[in-house]
């Protein structure tokens, strides 16, 4: 079995058509900006890194999207007074702020356990287009902490107006960590004006993609050196402004035994059990091999070995392989409590393409002993499993070749197997658990302290164009990770942010174009998004 070469040329091809089409949209919000449309103009920057976000354009950083947003907030919020904060050298308080929050995936259990760990300060949550209720594990969290959470997005207006009232909520705090949405405009409009403000630190989780909000980061805080790297040498951020903070797992405490985790699964006991888990998005088909193909080889070489996945479900392209393997493949959908799944797993598998590398230090903290598949070059690297907790003991395979003789050498010797799984559990415990995850929060928090606070305001020059790129990881960003939404379906996502004005032209050209589900999600676009979660709060329905 092989994976089909990405084609450069095409590839190159692709990424100039969305930049095109990225361009069309910065030309929006430019014009926006200029009738003094400021809610618009922000839409539109939203709408421009969605589409570099989903469709990759060839570049990680884009000096006039920034510099609309530093516009918008130098037009108002820099005339207006503020008290001035006092000189502070510790941190005693900490604003969280994210644009939504889902039960499933890493960054909501990465934001909760950093509130969890942190016992001796004050946290609070500000979210900024939240719907509905937010999971009762981060809640309970802040609350624990004598925080509160603060919706922001449930007032009236959009990313100018929600600017303004996260920039006054954070003047009572002492830190700001942004873990919001990669094209989310409000915290570059709320934190470009430096003066008075906290602290402001970006938590980098997106870090293989676009995103926006650089020129307001005192501080990024990435959890890998792939991602670091990115932010120097691709976003232009000073290595200065730089830190790793280890992604952090809950102390790993097995509750079953890996029979009885299986039998709860409903699993038979018998012969080793493969196990991953990641959200379904992570096990798209390559060059026509989906992830159940991958496996078919290794399987076929035990007969008594068997593979869960838990994410995807059984898509229509897994069919064949579970057939051949006489349904040793199993899938299953997405679940907010994997921890069955890696208690049961005697080795466990990475996604793939798409890495995840949260669930991996899970299973790995419980001993499961685990393996990964990048067979792309070093510079792509941002693709791959790098954590440190899992270097030492990784089995990080660069072919298909190398990755099933990895998994039959460590299924032929289950004692080596067991004592590889016991030092990645000791590896992951000791990098990625309290205490010692809390020394480089505690380093984190002293850099943010003594740096310097960015200046954006006070920029006077042109922005540069964006550097267009034709190599790796680039070039195989779509082909990985793509989301191929028209133009038309992006416009949709930011439409009712909005002036009413422009959300009227925009949207007869949605309507023209067929771009809507129907009646009502055509009369629902009319809306302005911050409406339906006021009526909310006025209902009652709120939970705060």
């Amino acid at each position: 079995m092989r994976f089909e070469a990405v084609r450069s040329d095409s590839e190159v091809a692709r990424m100039r058509h969305n930049y095109e089409e990225f361009q069309s949209l910065r030309c929006e919000a430019e014009r926006c900006l200029e009738a003094d449309d400021l809610n618009s103009a922000a839409a539109y920057v939203e709408a421009a890194v969605t589409l570099a976000r989903k469709r990759h354009c060839g570049f990680y950083r884009s000096e006039p999207l920034e510099q609309i947003l530093i516009e918008i907030a130098r037009r108002t919020l820099a005339p207006k007074a503020e008290t001035a904060r006092p000189t502070r050298t510790k941190i005693g308080r900490v604003l969280h702020v994210a644009t939504a929050l889902s039960e499933v995936g890493g960054l909501t259990r990465m934001m909760r356990r950093w509130i969890v760990a942190d016992e001796s300060r004050h946290h609070s949550l500000a979210l900024l287009r939240h719907p509905g209720k937010p999971p009762a594990s981060v809640r309970q969290a802040v609350e624990a902490r004598g925080g509160h959470i603060h919706v922001i997005g449930a007032t009236r207006g959009g990313p100018v107006e929600w600017a303004s009232a996260l920039r006054k909520l954070s003047l009572n705090f002492d830190l700001v960590v942004l873990h919001v949405s990669n094209e989310d405009p409000t915290p570059s409009i709320a934190f470009a004006d430096e003066r008075n403000r906290p602290p402001v630190v970006l938590v980098n989780h997106a870090d293989h993609a676009f995103w926006v909000g650089l020129c307001v980061c005192d501080l990024i805080a990435s959890s890998r050196v792939s991602g670091e790297r990115l932010v120097v040498e691709r976003r232009g951020t000073p290595a200065k402004r730089h830190a790793i903070l280890p992604i952090q797992i809950d102390p790993p405490i097995r509750k079953h035994s890996r029979a009885e985790a299986r039998q709860k699964l409903g699993i038979p006991v018998d012969g080793p059990l493969l196990v991953s888990v990641a959200r379904g998005v992570k096990y798209r088909t390559m060059g026509g091999v989906s992830f159940a193909d991958m496996h078919v080889e290794a399987l076929l070489a035990r007969s008594d070995a068997r593979l869960l996945v838990v994410g995807p479900g059984e898509p229509a392209d897994w069919q064949d392989a579970i057939a051949a393997t006489g349904g040793r493949i199993m899938g299953r959908p997405e679940t907010p409590d994997p921890s069955l799944s890696f208690e049961a797993a005697d080795i466990y598998l990475d996604s793939y393409p798409f890495v995840s590398i949260t669930s991996m230090l899970e299973a790995g903290g419980l001993g499961a002993p685990c393996a990964t598949l990048f067979p792309y070059p070093l510079d792509a690297n941002v693709m791959s499993t790098d954590m440190p907790g899992l270097a030492p003991t990784i089995g990080f395979a660069t072919s298909m070749a190398e990755y099933n003789r990895i998994l039959a050498d460590w299924l032929a010797d289950p004692q080596a197997l067991r004592r590889r799984g016991d030092e990645t559990a000791a590896n992951v415990k000791r990098l990625h658990t309290t205490p010692n995850w809390i020394e480089s929060l505690e380093a984190l928090y002293a850099r943010a302290v003594a740096i310097p606070p960015v200046t954006p305001l006070r920029g006077n020059g042109a922005p540069a164009n964006e550097e267009f790129y034709e190599g790796y990881p680039d070039i195989l960003l779509n082909e990985v990770f793509g989301e191929f939404d028209s133009a038309e379906a992006i416009l949709k996502r930011s439409l009712r942010l909005m002036a009413l004005p422009e959300r009227l032209r925009v949207w007869r050209r949605l309507a023209r174009t067929k771009s809507f589900d129907g009646p009502w999600d055509a009369v629902r676009n009319l809306l302005p998004e911050w409406l339906p979660r006021s009526a909310s709060r006025l209902r009652g329905d709120s939970w705060m």
